[in-house]
């Protein structure tokens, strides 16, 4: 009897380290997930200076160009 339920004991040790292995691993690649979606929210909300500056016509540039 007491070796059964030392192994049983064991066995659900065992698990226990296994499922909370698997819990931190989740939990990484849930924070990581939301990084990298504030990163790319960062990225689409970036506003250039250069997207202020206007262009000449290409029209004009190719008339004017040497």
């Amino acid at each position: 009897e007491k070796v059964r339920t030392r192994a049983g004991r064991d066995a659900l040790h065992k698990e226990k380290q296994r499922v909370d292995s698997t819990h931190l691993l989740l939990q990484n690649l849930l924070y990581e997930a939301d990084h990298l979606n504030k990163e790319v929210t960062k990225c689409l909300q970036f506003k250039s200076k250069d997207e202020e500056i206007e262009l000449v016509p290409t029209e004009d540039f190719y008339k004017d160009a040497p």
